[in-house]
């Protein structure tokens, strides 16, 4: 492996290989313990915030009675959650694995101590390749966020892509014949709504790289469930996006992504993807695909906010909702103002990926 791979490499895995030791410790997806299995037959405004260290995580158990399957499209393996408020879920973390869409994954729910309203505004927060779910948790900042805010986060972790160890999310360009994960979103908003106090009119997504690209794709093709978006690191507008409601969405992208070129081009990403030209893709003007589905000016408002932010604003669209592109000089394929940049990482500090994408989505509900 050349030097270069393996910074590609570290990079995509988020350098979640640092502390370990201590993850494992601390974290509930690392203790082996069994977990409920869930499985189903189908297919909030701005505000400054703090950061302060995470909460430590807890697990708890999912209590209550289990679901008659003639009762509900979902059978149910061990207990099942059955929510009279949202003040009766405990705070903290909690983990079950959820079988749907064709594949079996482990979802992690992050429940904060003073929840905003009731039912709960919820984000789900999607990987990036080879990463899991409480990599993306600690990388982003999110469940921090969350308790400081008052809304649910999720983190779930995807199966492998064929052949290989590389945890990923389907995509319209890059289909997944043995799996079906908008299929699988859909069986978690209902899981989510049904016995974790989610609202089904606020749930909201996030992504890095291959997890903005699935966010894109949420945009496309989960229009009425998703409130809004954001995409880190990827996005991109399949031929086949067609949404029948403009979501608002923003973006974010390093113009020195090596991972997801932000001009397109050769990336040796490409070797575990089938998907001939997918890199190819210029990432601002994918986004503005996204506009112009939304009838928008696609002439944007540019903002040069500081030195390594750069702001587009499109306007004019359908029933005004904002489409927003952030173009980010000198930064590469990271996530921004992460719990985890340090000087010379390449990592924008003049945004927060987490904060601000949180002040944007939570605006917008259903």
């Amino acid at each position: 492996m050349n030097a270069r791979w393996a910074l590609i490499v570290a990079v995509i895995f988020c350098a979640c290989s640092a502390s370990d030791a201590e993850t494992t410790a601390s974290d509930p997806l690392s203790s082996g313990d069994a977990v409920p299995v869930v499985t189903a037959d189908s297919t909030r405004s701005d505000s400054e915030i703090s950061r302060p260290e995470p909460p430590e995580p807890v697990e708890i158990p999912v209590s209550g009675s289990v679901v008659d399957p003639e009762d509900s499209p979902f059978v149910i393996n061990g207990p099942a959650s059955v929510i009279e408020s949202c003040t009766s879920i405990e705070p903290g973390v909690a983990e079950f694995e959820l079988a749907a869409g064709g594949a079996v994954r482990t979802v992690r729910i992050f429940m904060p101590e003073t929840v905003i309203a009731d039912p709960v505004p919820t984000v789900l927060s999607w990987h990036g390749l080879g990463s899991n779910g409480a990599e993306q948790a600690a990388y982003s900042g999110y469940e921090t966020v969350a308790e400081q805010e008052g809304f649910a986060v999720v983190h779930v972790t995807a199966v492998p892509v064929a052949g290989t160890a590389y945890l990923s999310w389907e995509l319209a360009q890059i289909d997944r014949p043995d799996h079906d994960d908008l299929a699988f979103v859909d069986a978690l908003i209902d899981t989510l709504v049904a016995d974790w106090c989610a609202d089904p009119a606020r749930i909201y997504s996030t992504g890095m790289s291959n997890g903005g690209w699935f966010t894109s794709e949420l945009v496309c093709h989960r229009s009425m469930r998703i409130a809004a978006a954001v995409s880190v690191a990827g996005t991109s507008h399949s031929e086949t996006c067609d949404p029948e409601r403009a979501v608002p969405y923003m973006a974010f992208h390093g113009t020195d992504d090596e991972v997801v070129p932000f001009a397109g081009g050769d990336t040796l990403l490409a070797t575990v993807f089938d998907a001939p030209g997918f890199f190819d893709q210029v990432v601002p003007d994918e986004f503005a695909e996204f506009a112009a589905d939304a009838g928008c000016d696609l002439d944007p408002t540019r903002t040069e906010e500081t030195a390594e932010v750069i702001r587009y604003d499109y306007t004019g669209c359908v029933d005004d909702v904002p489409r927003t592109f952030y173009e980010l000089p000198g930064s590469g394929h990271t996530w921004p103002n992460s719990p985890w940049a340090y000087p010379g990482s390449g990592t924008a500090t003049d945004v927060d990926a987490t904060v601000d994408g949180w002040a944007f989505m939570s605006q917008h509900s259903l």
